[in-house]
């Protein structure tokens, strides 16, 4: 199992390197996509930096399915090396100068089931093809369980990094505002519900918003395009 979730962690950056249009911000394994007609369950959320510091750069969360070699992932990476949608831009905290921070928002199909939370990642592709990354190493496990035909809302994952040697993800609840673009994304999801995860176990690699923020503005006024 390891052997394969080494391979799933480099063929990410791989395909990262082709190709200039926006690319979908969700990664599934073929075993968990549903077939045509079959039954389906959605993880909703947003992904992206809280501001261009260090964190600049290509990140993702990574779920599996429990008990199985098969896992997922939503990325946000900006256009140095790929890019996914911008839509959410956003300055944070009491510094006017700072350079707005950027948000994706994710839809994930999967087949129902119990699945879990259990690490991040994130990556700098050098100049020279050089490649470094960060993960937390199933360090934790959140599990969460997906039923048919339900769409849940996972919430917002907004990093911060302190070079490339320390990052983190900040945790939130903006159901509200991430909704209107997830529907534009997949028309006829079904009603959104939180899907209310202890994030207990995923500190401090996990850890909950700062009060202390301003709300993000959404950017993308058409039809997003993953």
């Amino acid at each position: 199992m390891r052997g394969f979730f080494r391979a799933f962690a480099h063929l990410l950056p791989i395909a990262l390197l082709t190709g200039c249009a926006a690319k979908s911000p969700v990664v599934v394994s073929e075993p968990l996509q549903p077939t045509a007609g079959g039954p389906v369950a959605y993880l909703v959320g947003s992904i992206g930096p809280l501001g261009r510091d260090n964190a600049y750069t290509n990140q993702r969360i990574l779920l599996r399915q429990r008990g199985s070699q098969y896992g997922a992932a939503a990325w946000w990476g900006h256009a140095e090396v790929a890019h996914t949608p911008k839509d959410i831009e956003a300055v944070h905290g009491s510094d006017k100068q700072a350079l707005p921070g950027e948000a994706s928002i994710f839809v994930m199909p999967l087949k129902p089931g119990a699945y879990e939370f259990y690490d991040f990642q994130f990556f700098w592709n050098g100049s020279n093809g050089g490649f470094r990354s960060i993960q937390a190493r199933e360090q934790f496990l959140v599990p969460m369980e997906l039923e048919a035909g339900k769409a849940y809302y996972i919430g917002e994952f907004r990093s911060r990094c302190l070079g490339v040697s320390a990052c983190l993800f900040f945790h939130d609840d903006q159901q509200p505002r991430d909704e209107v673009i997830a529907r534009r994304y997949t028309p006829g999801l079904p009603s959104l519900q939180p899907l209310n995860l202890n994030m207990a176990p995923a500190f401090p690699f996990v850890m909950p918003m700062p009060q202390a923020r301003t709300a993000g503005n959404v950017t993308s006024n058409k039809e997003p395009q993953q």
